[in-house]
């Protein structure tokens, strides 16, 4: 290899620079780089460590000026109180008392059990709503050429970038006269729908990129169009259909505008149903913690569990036929 081109070793050492080529220079960059870590990191997840630690303090030292950093009294005063509140709200003091001996009585009328079976109902069926959707509207909008196409894919991109709190009152109005108003089902057809387009922007890269000669190959096996789509394509997009469904069940699992709009207090689902917590001034915000940290439990163990597929899902579009 000629020593002439500018990308050579040897040019490049005639440029030396006393941060990229020095052993000191190297040792500061890597302590700069690792503060930047530092702080990048306390930054996203001091908020999750103030929730925790305040789950475990007390309300006197939760109102304390200036606060303190970590519980010096810890208690789990706003676990039993959560847990208590779900017993007793959901009928089963006396089977309680019957299994070990424990008279369950809580001054907090909240079922946090009934908040996280009513949105795990809503998110997983928008999710599967939303996916189902989403990829077959993806899949023909790669792998099909019709006039309005672009346009359509801007309107499905438009559609995200609406403030959802602009349609509230015709919402409202089409529940009514459905009469979907304080339904789950409701809800279940509004997500999926409010999530379709981002799954189908999502799907689109892949099927963009999923290679031809697969399809050809189903073809030349007298596969019919559905039965390609059905049995080749969808069992290879699998990673991606799972990372679209955990995006538009988390997006359906924190909405809260519109739950706390179309529900009533009965049928609430995790985030109106917290907000509930928060009344008047004497808010015991160690329990509004505790409740945050157990209905956050369910989705931290699926998430958990299909991290794998969730990351492979990503990056699913990349490939090359």
């Amino acid at each position: 290899m000629s020593t002439d081109t500018p990308d050579s070793v040897d040019d490049f050492r005639t440029n030396q620079s006393w941060l990229y080529d020095t052993t000191a220079g190297s040792y500061l960059r890597s302590i700069l780089v690792g503060i930047a870590v530092l702080l990048c990191a306390g930054f996203v997840l001091f908020p999750l460590y103030w929730l925790v630690v305040t789950s475990f303090k007390t309300t006197a030292e939760i109102q304390q000026i200036p606060p303190t950093i970590y519980p010096h009294d810890w208690t789990l005063e706003g676990f039993r109180l959560v847990v208590e509140s779900s017993i007793r709200s959901g009928g089963y003091e006396d089977l309680v008392q019957r299994l070990f001996g424990v008279q369950v009585s809580s001054a907090i009328d909240i079922d946090v059990i009934g908040l996280i079976a009513n949105s795990l109902k809503v998110s997983i069926g928008a999710g599967l709503i939303a996916v189902a959707f989403g990829t077959l509207g993806s899949y023909v909008l790669s792998r099909r050429d019709f006039a309005g196409k672009n346009l359509l894919m801007s309107l499905f991109l438009a559609s995200l970038m609406f403030p959802g709190t602009a349609i509230m009152v015709p919402e409202w109005e089409l529940f009514n006269t459905l009469n979907l108003f304080n339904t789950h089902l409701g809800l279940v057809l509004l997500y999926g729908a409010m999530t379709a387009p981002f799954v189908v922007w999502l799907m689109k890269g892949f099927f963009d990129d999923f290679p031809s000669s697969i399809i050809d190959a189903a073809h030349m096996d007298q596969c019919s169009p559905y039965e390609t789509f059905r049995y080749v394509i969808v069992p290879m997009a699998r990673n991606s259909l799972i990372a679209s469904f955990i995006f538009a069940f988390l997006l359906a699992w924190n909405e809260l505008v519109f739950a706390l709009t179309l529900l009533a207090n009965t049928k609430y689902t995790v985030p109106p149903g917290l907000l509930t917590f928060v009344q008047g001034f004497n808010v015991q915000w160690n329990v509004v913690a505790a409740a945050s940290i157990l209905v956050s439990i369910p989705v931290l163990i699926g998430l958990a569990y299909i991290q794998q597929y969730f990351v492979q899902g990503l990056t699913g579009g990349a490939i090359k036929g």
